[in-house]
Parts: C-alpha cells; sequence; structure tokens
C-alpha cells in the first residue's frame, strides 16, 4: 500500500500508530536518504506499507509494489 500525505507531520503520526500495531512501514519525505533502496526493498515486498510526501513523492518513483494508493489528509 502507498500512503500519501501533504503534511509530514500526518505521516508521522500514522508511522507511530503502525509501529504500535506491530506493522512494518517505510517513510518517504524530502529528508529521506537512500531513496532508491527503500523504492527497491518496497517493490520487492519486504515492507507491506509506504508512506510517502506528497512533495518527496513526485520525483519520478516507479513503486510496482503497491495494490492500493490511498492519500490521506486531515
Amino acid at each position: 500500500m502507498l500512503l500519501f500525505s501533504q503534511f509530514t507531520s500526518m505521516l508521522d503520526i500514522l508511522e507511530k500508530e503502525l509501529k504500535q500495531a506491530g506493522i512494518s512501514a517505510f517513510k518517504l519525505t524530502g529528508d529521506t536518504d537512500k531513496r532508491m533502496r527503500l523504492v527497491e526493498e518496497f517493490n520487492g515486498g519486504s515492507v507491506p506499507i509506504f508512506l510517502i510526501s506528497l512533495k518527496a513523492g513526485g520525483m519520478g518513483l516507479n513503486l510496482t509494489g503497491a495494490d492500493v494508493a490511498i492519500h490521506y489528509d486531515p
């Protein structure tokens, strides 16, 4: 699942909730290093959820491992 938000603070909240539920997730924001490694691991199926800021996600990412994409904003 790809979960997009324009607010990185919302991604922080979602990441915290997922961790508490025992669900692994990657997070991609403008501060994220090694973007391509995360993309490759996500596409390989190692993590089920990718949290992505809209601004950082608009940079030519090829996320073929997703079955669902959600735009989540308050």
